[in-house]
């Protein structure tokens, strides 16, 4: 039974489709892995090679490479070649705000929780 009927109305047209919604469900998952997230705000600051975000990352250079990919896949980098070097910046210029904003929000409780099994 629906209660609100004008207000749904107005609310639906804003509200993601459902093929747009597990695509950005796709980009956030892809934000969850901690490396993933590291390489975007690296990316926000400065277009970078693989070896030098593998040293800033301390990771190896494989599994930056793999990060990458994944990333490229769902949109959010690109890359440009210079010789033998794969230049990455970020492609979604909205993601820069995002990252700005984590690296500049206070901490709260300032330790990460501990995840319980349910």
């Amino acid at each position: 039974m629906v209660v609100h009927g004008t207000k749904l109305a107005a609310l639906q047209p804003l509200l993601l489709d459902e093929d747009r919604a597990q695509a950005e469900a796709e980009r956030f998952r892809a934000l969850g892995d901690p490396s993933r997230l590291r390489i975007l705000c690296a990316l926000s600051l400065a277009e970078l090679c693989v070896c030098d975000l593998s040293g800033l990352l301390g990771i190896t250079q494989t599994a930056t490479s793999q990060h990458l990919k994944i990333l490229r896949t769902l949109g959010m980098v690109r890359y440009r070649r210079q010789g033998r070097l794969a230049f990455y910046r970020l492609a979604d210029p909205s993601l820069v705000a995002l990252l700005l904003r984590l690296r500049t929000a206070p901490r709260e409780g300032g330790v990460a929780r501990e995840r319980r099994s349910i």
